[in-house]
């Protein structure tokens, strides 16, 4: 498959005003949208809290409007709401404006199709040929935005009637929403549902997403679960897409974890799972307590998008990542942190436990350590240089119970660097030999560049 220029593992996802996040290029991707589908006819266009939001708004409005495209602006929602809002009211395509978990300095967009699904490497492909013969000078308008509000009951009644009788008023929660996207409707939401809430960062400035709050700072989580004495505690990211748990004690239950908890959970209820699908970043622990509790594990690229994939080709029921995105088929393929959190406080509830006995009786993870490392040339070069099969086969070598997974980033522009094992010390000298051999021939790459110049 030819490679991807824009489009990365989950949307377009950049530095605002540098390109492709400039208003130029979200005017001419919509009309490239436009001319991958001729039929379409309305997009739902929603955002998160980012500061920039509003302009990729602008940009993408005025770029419709020039090729007869109809858009309804909806302010600011979830990932997972503009997936519902797209199906439930069969938009030709959903629009989200958001950079997930990255800074407020970076923006970008997530598309969705009618029925509520991202796009396949192939559309997106389709849309990136499209946008580069685009020829039309952008033309913007000075007209203010006009927002559309829609029964936000419709959504609270999705996410709960998968569960009869809900009722968490046992539950005390603590929610961080990150400054992003749920910072009115999770504490609001919990709240319906009978727990009683503390909430944090649920004041958003167009500058503070994701800042030392949310799912990116599951420390902070644990901090604040153990301050205030809480059953669970709840971190969402920017678009609250995924969400990371911490239990009574400030233990941190990641997604690896998540999925453990509801196959086991529905494995001892009669309700069993044939198949769970995770990624390549899963723990190995994990990994093997799934298959001892008989459920079949698959393992995928890294990426939600990957993994739906994994799960339509295996009829799954469930899957996610490590990170914190779980998916529900019968969810319409999209990650939902409040969805999800909800599965795991019935779960809770029903055991009548605290969340602690339910993920002691999983597994120890092995040891695991995940490096971002930012290089001064393009990761792609630096990735095709180190030849990443022979360092795997020297590792191998010398521990087959090393896992290592090297790739670059589908969502910044860095080298991501995953080695675990059973022994620490395995661990640590693995990620520092990698680490040197990647600084190493950055620096010559760098060099090399240099002198071509001079």
């Amino acid at each position: 498959m030819k490679k991807k220029k824009y489009f990365g593992t989950d949307g377009i996802r950049g530095r605002v005003n540098e390109f492709p996040i400039i208003e130029d290029f979200f005017f001419k991707l919509a009309i490239s949208i436009k001319k991958t589908q001729e039929n379409i006819k309305k997009v739902l266009i929603g955002r998160d809290t980012r500061i920039s939001g509003k302009n990729i708004e602008k940009s993408l409005r005025d770029g419709f409007k020039k090729v007869n495209v109809d858009c309804d602006f909806v302010g600011i929602v979830s990932t997972p709401m503009i997936s519902f809002y797209t199906k439930l009211f069969n938009y030709d395509f959903g629009i989200m404006i958001s950079a997930s978990h990255n800074p407020y300095y970076d923006n970008g967009i997530k598309i969705f199709k009618r029925n509520g699904e991202k796009l396949s490497d192939e559309e997106e492909l389709k849309i990136e040929n499209n946008y580069d013969k685009v020829k039309i000078i952008p033309i913007f308008s000075a007209t203010k935005i006009s927002y559309k509000s829609f029964d936000v009951k419709d959504y609270e009644n999705f996410l709960v009637k998968k569960f009869k009788d809900i009722d968490l008023s046992v539950i005390k929660v603590l929610i961080d929403c990150a400054n992003g996207s749920v910072y009115k409707l999770a504490p609001i939401f919990f709240k319906e549902i009978g727990c009683k809430v503390i909430s944090y960062s649920c004041k958003p400035d167009g500058k503070n997403i994701n800042k030392n709050c949310g799912a990116m700072f599951p420390e902070k989580l644990s901090r604040l679960t153990k301050k205030h004495k809480v059953d669970i505690g709840l971190s969402f990211d920017g678009d609250a897409d995924r969400v990371v748990i911490s239990d009574e004690n400030g233990n941190v239950i990641d997604g690896d974890k998540i999925l453990a908890i509801i196959c086991k959970y529905k494995q001892e209820n009669s309700i069993p799972i044939k198949s769970t699908v995770s990624t390549k970043m899963s723990n190995l622990a994990f990994r093997n307590f799934i298959k001892k509790i008989k459920v079949k594990l698959i393992l995928s690229k890294v990426g939600d998008r990957y993994v739906i994939k994994k799960m339509k080709e295996n009829k799954s029921y469930l899957g996610g990542e490590p990170s914190g995105h779980i998916i529900f088929s019968d969810n319409g393929y999209s990650g939902d942190g409040i969805l999800t959190s909800i599965y795991i406080m019935n779960i809770l509830k029903n055991s009548k436990v605290k969340l602690s006995d339910l993920s002691k009786t999983l597994y120890k993870k092995n040891y695991q350590n995940l490096v971002n490392l930012k290089t001064y040339n393009n990761p792609d070069l630096i990735l095709k240089k180190i030849e990443i099969k022979k360092i795997k086969e020297k590792l191998l070598y010398h521990n087959k119970d090393i896992d290592l997974l090297i790739r670059k980033s589908g969502t910044e522009n860095l080298i991501r660097i995953m080695v675990q094992s059973f022994k620490k010390n395995d661990v640590d000298k693995s990620i520092k030999e990698i680490v040197n051999i990647i600084k190493k021939v950055d620096e010559q790459e760098k060099n090399h560049f240099i002198n071509c110049r001079k």
